[in-house]
């Protein structure tokens, strides 16, 4: 499961059904929405909860989108930004490829071009964090 703590939880819920074309689980409240919690497109389910004293800025969530061959990555990007992201930079380093975002709470996520192995581009995640995960899209 992936727990963000926000102070707007449909906001944010809104804008990560958008970017990952999840449903959205009901009775969902004010308080608490929760994306895929069936499982219909994924394995992971997505909950957002209220928290007035949430902190900015990346600490809070850090999160990489990669996809297999054949995917128009940039598509997921643009969708983001539509969404209400922010696009910070693109970089292309040694064959790997990702964007660099920020979704509206300012929460960073990348999303990386499918190329080189998982272990190639884990050498671009800060500390060690290992592959990008792969969720649900379509």
């Amino acid at each position: 499961m992936y727990s963000f703590r926000t102070a707007d939880p449909e906001r944010l819920a809104t804008f990560w059904a958008e970017v990952m074309e999840l449903p959205v689980s009901g009775p969902a409240s004010a308080d608490l929405v929760m994306l895929d919690f069936h499982h219909e497109i994924g394995p992971i389910t997505w909950m957002f909860e209220r928290d007035d004293s949430a902190g900015s800025g990346s600490s809070r969530l850090g999160l990489d989108i990669g996809l297999p061959d054949g995917h128009d990555w940039r598509a997921i990007a643009d969708r983001a930004e539509r969404a209400g992201a922010t696009r910070y930079a693109e970089h292309d380093t040694d064959g790997v490829r990702w964007i660099e975002m920020a979704d509206p709470d300012g929460n960073r996520f990348r999303v990386f071009a499918p190329g080189p192995s998982w272990r190639a581009r884990s050498r671009h995640c800060p500390r060690g964090l290992g592959p990008p995960a792969l969720m649900g899209l379509r």
